[in-house]
């Protein structure tokens, strides 16, 4: 499902990510923000590679406080 609106969270529905993929799950940090424009895959990303690790993974979605007053730079 290449234009469904959520994100996705097999390998098989994520378009050309692969690399990025393989990138997070090579990560070895404790914790892992991504950070980016909107709409641009972050979370699919995420998802997918969350997926097919073998350990627990905590996904926080930050969006979601993104309409209070949170600031980042």
């Amino acid at each position: 499902m290449y234009f469904y609106t959520r994100p996705k969270t097999s390998r098989e529905d994520l378009f050309d990510r692969e690399a990025e993929v393989e990138a997070v799950k090579a990560l070895s940090a404790p914790i892992t923000l991504v950070l980016g424009m909107r709409r641009a895959g972050k979370s699919s990303v995420l998802l997918v590679a969350a997926s097919e690790l073998s350990h627990p993974v905590i996904y926080i979605d930050a969006g979601k406080f993104e309409a209070r007053a949170v600031s980042y730079f």
